[in-house]
């Protein structure tokens, strides 16, 4: 799987001779995987669907999901009331008999109020079955459409933080070829060392001479911090290159590069060690800031 990042957005629609929706899916960095749902009331076995299919997909990032419906309105005609016409009509005829007129006469009950109700606009907004199952496919494409543009920016990512690791690689091998005038260097202070003790002490002990010659020694070595920081650097390709969510492990790949970048400026016995040492720290932050909007 590509490389992902945290931000996107994501779009579908639909529509059926019940009403028309769209879901909306939008997300920003996020150390979890947080999912905030906004549907309409009377989908709870929606909002429970939703959400397993999200967390089948994604992992990381706070997400907002919307889904907006608007049902079609159903227009009704006129309504006759057959009870309340009929009660009217033998009233009419009782009434008629009683009095030797003539009754029941249809024009006038029908426009007695009540009997005739005018037509309205009615909607349903009860969500059955097929309904849900509708919006369920939407939401497919929905997340198609999200997990494009996180995809679209995990691809942005990669390019950075790959650059940026061919920087970590170059100052690495600049500090190895500076780290090899270390042993010189780390010497001539230890003879430095060496003649301040004498010009303080009249007599020093071997074992002290042995003691300080072991300090200094110990300072002269960033070998072993520029082969795991040439490890480390290794790791992060491979972690690019890999599938899955990776951000987590990048993001303690990059303590781990920290590390020994300051152990190499805490060790350098020249200001052009430290310098690189220095480049070495900023390149580690930087991959570290871009790392946080990677899944």
């Amino acid at each position: 799987m590509a490389l992902m990042g945290m931000t996107g957005f994501g779009r579908a629609d639909g529509s059926a001779d019940w009403g028309h929706w769209v879901w909306e899916i939008r997300s920003v960095n996020g150390k979890g995987l947080d999912v905030r749902l906004n549907t309409p009331s009377g989908l709870d076995a929606l909002d429970f669907e939703t959400k397993k299919r999200i967390k089948a997909r994604f992992t990381r990032g706070n997400l907002q999901v919307q889904l907006q419906v608007e049902h079609e309105k159903t227009e009704t005609g006129p309504r006759v009331d057959t009870a309340l016409l009929s009660r009217l009509s033998r009233q009419s005829r009782l009434h008629a008999a009683a009095n030797e007129t003539l009754g029941d006469n249809l024009s006038q009950l029908m426009s007695v109020k009540g009997v005739i109700a005018s037509g309205s606009n009615r909607s349903s907004n009860t969500f059955d079955e097929a309904k849900q199952v509708q919006l369920l496919d939407s939401l497919n494409a929905a997340l198609d459409s999200f997990e494009a543009a996180r995809a679209e920016e995990g691809a942005a990512l990669l390019n950075i933080l790959s650059g940026v690791l061919d920087e970590l690689e170059s100052n690495s091998k600049q500090a190895a070829q500076i780290a090899q005038e270390q042993p010189t260097l780390v010497r001539d202070r230890f003879v430095q060392r060496l003649q301040a003790l004498k010009a303080d002490e009249d007599d020093i002990s071997e074992e002290r001479i042995a003691q300080e010659a072991a300090v200094f020694a110990a300072k002269a070595d960033v070998k072993e911090e520029l082969d795991r920081l040439d490890a480390h650097i290794a790791s992060g390709r491979e972690l690019l290159a890999g599938k899955g969510a990776r951000g987590r492990k990048l993001d303690f790949l990059c303590q781990e590069l920290n590390r020994e970048a300051n152990t190499l400026c805490s060790k350098s016995a020249s200001l052009d060690l430290t310098n690189v040492g220095l480049a070495l720290k900023a390149g580690i932050d930087q991959f570290k800031e871009q790392i946080q909007n990677v899944e």
